[in-house]
């Protein structure tokens, strides 16, 4: 298997970034109309829109296996943002405590009253967030000895679901006091949640064994603690794991798991970095091996999972393949979800399309308003993009371009998804 150095993560992130910037003038803009996409939904785990909601929490059994759905999933507009408030807050309303959990991170203004109300109903993450909002809260609501009290009084209920948040709030109070935070009491914390199976709180106790804060600086137990993380369900542990057998190098003798299975497990659980990781793993493997589906599968995931890095694999092997019907924006949305995941090059890539196409379709290029167009409509999309898109890709309809006369056909009947899903 191909080690992940430094160096070669780098020459791999340079390579994909040259597809994006070699390809801005040959494709002519083409790609983006749609003459390159793939089968499948651009975003296969968004939300439910706004009228499925209640059919999607109708009762306390449907609201939790709909939130248990929806965790590891980033929503991608206020409109999305809105719809998963509304399902939470019914959830709460039907004594479903994650529920009020779920509602309390996204309402500030009320959220020391749902995490209460979470707490009463039994869920310890709502206990410890309550004693996490008490400790770092603002004006009147902050109260470090209150909360420190209600952060020990839920790990002591729920050590499972409280320890490791109560020690992520430990460190967070010390930054913001500008002050060195209290390791040992913070590795105290975790260790009791990893005892009780808290995976969140395994990994916590495994960096501070591998940093050597407030516990003996111990790569072997971090490795263990990390293991143990990942086996409870936290995807960034499995990453940590896999780094760890990289950089010892034991795994072909046996002694280590595979680091791309620890990535791929890690994915696979909602962490954004061990996706990258596995990205890259793929990338280094044998140079001008033929893309497949489990390939782009699995670039796929990553870019869903918030990989900028996948979202450009899948784009780069993508590209020049036959336009698929169903799905004539998603090689511009890749390129957006990298430029929202971080990726700076793609932005700058999408500025100057959009500045290209800008100045052709004023000059009366029917085609290049058929792009912007395309361009502004692709998800994510942004403020009134939807509106605008639609009306310059009609635009470029009557002004002759066929590829635009498709699109409009195709995605006039799902012009309100789209807005739902704006900016």
């Amino acid at each position: 298997m191909a080690r992940i150095q430094g160096g070669q993560v780098d020459a791999n992130r340079e390579c994909i970034k040259a597809v994006l910037w070699g390809s801005a003038l040959t494709m002519g803009l083409f790609v983006l109309t749609g003459c390159g996409t793939s089968h499948g939904s651009f975003h296969p785990g968004s939300a439910p829109g706004r009228e499925d909601s209640k059919q999607a929490c109708s009762d306390a059994t449907s609201c939790r296996d709909t939130l248990r759905a929806l965790r590891d999933v980033t929503p991608l507009s206020p409109c999305e943002l809105r719809t998963r408030a509304e399902i939470a807050s019914r959830a709460c309303d039907l004594g479903v405590a994650e529920g009020c959990t779920t509602l309390g991170r996204m309402e500030p203004g009320h959220a020391r009253d749902l995490f209460q109300r979470a707490c009463e109903l039994g869920d310890g993450e709502g206990c410890a967030r309550k004693g996490l909002f008490t400790l770092l809260g603002e004006g009147a609501l902050q109260d470090a000895s209150t909360g420190l009290a209600e952060l020990q009084a839920a790990c002591d209920a729920y050590p499972r679901a409280a320890c490791g948040i109560a020690a992520l709030g430990l460190g967070e109070d010390a930054r913001r006091r500008g002050s060195e935070p209290e390791w040992e009491w913070i590795a105290l914390f975790a260790q009791r949640g990893c005892d009780a199976g808290d995976g969140l709180a395994c990994r916590l106790l495994g960096d501070a064994f591998q940093a050597g804060q407030g516990v003996s600086q111990d790569m072997g137990k971090a490795f263990e603690l990390y293991a143990r993380a990942c086996e409870a369900g936290n995807g960034m542990a499995c990453a940590d794991q896999g780094m760890i057998s990289l950089r010892y190098g034991a795994e072909e003798a046996g002694e280590l798991p595979r680091a791309d299975d620890l990535f791929s497990r890690g994915c696979a659980l909602g962490s954004s970095e061990a996706c990258r990781l596995l990205v890259v793993e793929s990338l280094s493997m044998q140079e001008g091996m033929r893309d497949d589906a489990s390939r782009q599968a699995l670039f796929r995931q990553a870019c869903d999972r918030g990989a900028a890095m996948g979202c450009l694999a899948l784009y780069d092997s993508l590209r020049n393949q036959p336009r698929a019907p169903g799905a004539p924006l998603e090689l511009p949305g890749l390129l957006k979800r990298a430029c929202r995941f971080g990726e700076t090059q793609a932005c700058e890539f999408l500025e100057d399309i959009s500045r290209v196409s800008q100045r052709q379709c004023g000059a009366g290029s029917a085609k290049a308003c058929g792009v912007l167009g395309a361009l502004m409509l692709s998800q994510p999309t942004f403020g009134s993009e939807v509106v605008d898109g639609m009306r310059i890709l009609q635009r470029a309809c009557l002004e002759g371009d066929a590829s635009s006369c498709s699109l409009v056909r195709e995605l006039a009947p799902r012009s309100d998804e789209l807005t739902c899903r704006s900016e």
